[in-house]
């Protein structure tokens, strides 16, 4: 710590002996500048620093958080190639680990490709760690998919079978071969008569505040069927409740 007669700069320690400063009995403005400016590679360096202690991160990573300081290009190369030297920046290793994660995570190849080229992976860095296998990546969708099913209640057979197709492409699986996860798949069913019937009580209630007669009757229908129950079996269900939505469909 530099401490001036209105002024404190933290600098380098190599700095303190590459100006001598202790054989000099004062500075001069241009000193002070140049004692700044390695103030400010000090702070980005430490702060580069205190982000890859929480966690590991790419080179372009820290290259876009040096890019946020008032470093130039020369110094912030400096800093990455520190850092690199070090064995902080390795994004092979990073690769590798993050890989290793998501693939326990069953994320499909392309999710963790894209993943990957988001945080800054190159190409090359990607082809050397990832291998096609479309063996694994079925039953990396089979799991998912196995797990995501006993977790949807109170759905029709169609809407879940949906839900479960959703939930494999936001993972990253192809659509076909999400589809042809859920039709192997043993999906445990409800009553489906049983549920429409409480899904119908539900929706009375909601549009029954607001409609009445055909209005409140076209609403009930189409919700029920977006939840993806048959017509025949909703008209059967809404011509047992007529008392309640009136006569006629």
């Amino acid at each position: 710590m530099i401490i001036l007669e209105e002024d404190k700069i933290m600098i380098p320690i190599e700095a303190y002996f590459s100006y001598r400063l202790k054989d000099r009995k004062e500075i001069d403005e241009e000193l002070i500048k140049k004692l700044k400016d390695d103030e400010r590679y000090l702070k980005a360096y430490r702060s580069c620093l205190r982000k890859l202690s929480v966690k590991d991160h790419t080179v372009r990573q820290i290259s876009d958080h040096l890019c946020r300081t008032e470093l130039n290009e020369k110094q912030k190369k400096e800093i990455i190639d520190k850092l690199t030297a070090y064995g902080m920046l390795d994004d092979e290793k990073y690769a590798e680990n993050k890989i290793a994660f998501y693939d326990r995570s069953n994320l499909s190849v392309r999710e963790i490709k894209n993943r990957l080229k988001k945080d800054g992976i190159s190409e090359r860095i990607i082809s050397r760690y990832i291998r096609e296998d479309e063996m694994r990546e079925k039953e990396k969708a089979l799991l998912v998919a196995e797990k995501y099913a006993k977790s949807i209640k109170n759905k029709s057979l169609i809407s879940k079978k949906q839900s479960i197709v959703n939930k494999l492409l936001n993972a990253g699986y192809s659509y076909e071969m999400s589809k042809n996860v859920v039709n192997t798949l043993e999906i445990e069913e409800n009553n489906e008569i049983e549920l429409l019937q409480k899904e119908f009580l539900k929706s009375l209630k909601k549009y029954a505040k607001k409609y009445e007669g055909y209005e409140l009757r076209q609403r009930i229908y189409g919700s029920l069927l977006n939840k993806g129950f048959g017509s025949e079996d909703i008209k059967r269900v809404m011509e047992e409740n007529d008392r309640e939505t009136s006569k006629g469909f």
